[in-house]
């Protein structure tokens, strides 16, 4: 998973584009879909889906400020404040669902008052090594250069993440550089790896 779809750890810049400014779409909107899996917007009743699967280190470890242990109240404040979010123009979240079954099966979403703007995910362990990952984040780029007025995304992951780093360059993300960041959350100092991606 890409560090977080909720918080940059690059500095803000000026909101970029118009469109992201529109009014929000409703609960549990379709935004975009691919083969297997649907993205759509959050609703009230994925709280009780998120948090069994982001109640797991081995995801919390990998972000950098995803509570460990999560509660169900931690996903409600997560759900209320990504509407905050969108209706500002900062930052879409989007639930990662299977097409076959619905099932909820990770986060994706997009840091959009920074530019580029930025990509981020994670996928709940009892769905990895099935290619969820490189196939949402694949469809939020493709969302991104639908609807926002950017023509570059960037993504992080810590240096020894390396499903992470395999996913984003799977998708085709150039790595840019490697930054030393002190993470108290994540044990002090980490290696955070720049990505950027274009449509080529």
């Amino acid at each position: 998973m890409a560090i977080s779809t909720s918080t940059p750890i690059t500095a803000p810049s000026p909101v970029f584009g118009q469109r992201q400014a529109d009014a929000p779409s409703s609960a549990g909107e379709i935004v975009a879909t691919t083969l297997r899996l649907d993205l759509r917007r959050l609703r009230d009743s994925d709280a009780a889906l998120i948090q069994p699967l982001a109640d797991n280190w081995d995801i919390a470890r990998q972000t950098i400020n995803l509570p460990h242990p999560y509660s169900l109240d931690h996903a409600r404040r997560l759900i209320a404040a990504a509407a905050v979010a969108a209706s500002r123009g900062e930052e879409q979240v989007f639930a990662i669902s299977r097409r076959g079954d619905g099932a909820l099966i990770g986060l994706a979403g997009l840091i959009t008052d920074v530019l580029p703007p930025e990509a981020g995910y994670w996928i709940g362990a009892p769905n990895w090594g099935q290619g969820f990952a490189s196939e949402a984040l694949g469809a939020v780029c493709n969302y991104a250069l639908r609807t926002l007025d950017c023509a570059r995304i960037d993504a992080v992951a810590f240096g020894d993440n390396l499903a992470s780093i395999r996913v984003l360059e799977k998708c085709g993300f150039q790595h840019l550089r490697d930054v030393e960041e002190d993470i108290p959350a994540r044990g002090g100092i980490r290696t955070v790896r720049h990505y950027r991606w274009a449509p080529g």
